[in-house]
């Protein structure tokens, strides 16, 4: 499959993601470990070139899984990837457990998927290709990355 343009304003770049040396180191101080799991499983398929570690003593935390309360508001995300641009900085998923409580497992799931995807440096995609990376969660909502996804990442970490 071939890779999937972005949607409008925006660009998949190595720079935005958390990516450092081929690796991403994370933490975590959230209460959702099931989606967290989940989606560190899910982008370490078969050919995925960035390591998905946890963070040590003797390495440096490039994300950290982290839970906040953000209301539940139409405008409220579900769950948000902040980059921290700074040298050496932790950039952040980030959980709204006001939008996360109660919903089902494959949503939690796919919100924490796509959040890594970011985190990975990709972007949102148009709803005319399969994708975790659309701007909304699917119904049903899609969990791991689909072939698009794939492509996407393979050309922008070949």
């Amino acid at each position: 499959m071939a890779p999937a343009p972005c949607i409008s304003g925006e660009r998949e770049r190595r720079s935005e993601s958390s990516v450092d040396d081929g690796e991403i180191r994370w933490t975590d101080r959230t209460r959702y470990d099931g989606p967290r799991e989940h989606t560190l499983k899910a982008w370490q398929y078969s050919g995925a070139k960035i390591k998905l570690r946890p963070d040590s003593a003797s390495t440096v935390n490039d994300l950290e899984f982290r839970d906040y309360k953000g209301g539940t508001s139409d405008r409220a995300a579900v769950a948000q990837y902040v980059r921290d641009s700074g040298v050496g900085a932790t950039d952040f998923v980030r959980f709204n457990r006001d939008k996360m409580s109660g919903r089902s497992r494959a949503f939690l799931n796919s919100a924490a998927a796509h959040e890594l995807g970011h985190a990975l440096g990709l972007c949102h995609k148009g709803g005319r290709v399969l994708s975790l990376m659309w701007t909304d969660i699917a119904s049903p909502p899609i969990t791991s990355p689909q072939a698009v996804d794939k492509a996407n990442y393979t050309k922008l970490w070949r």
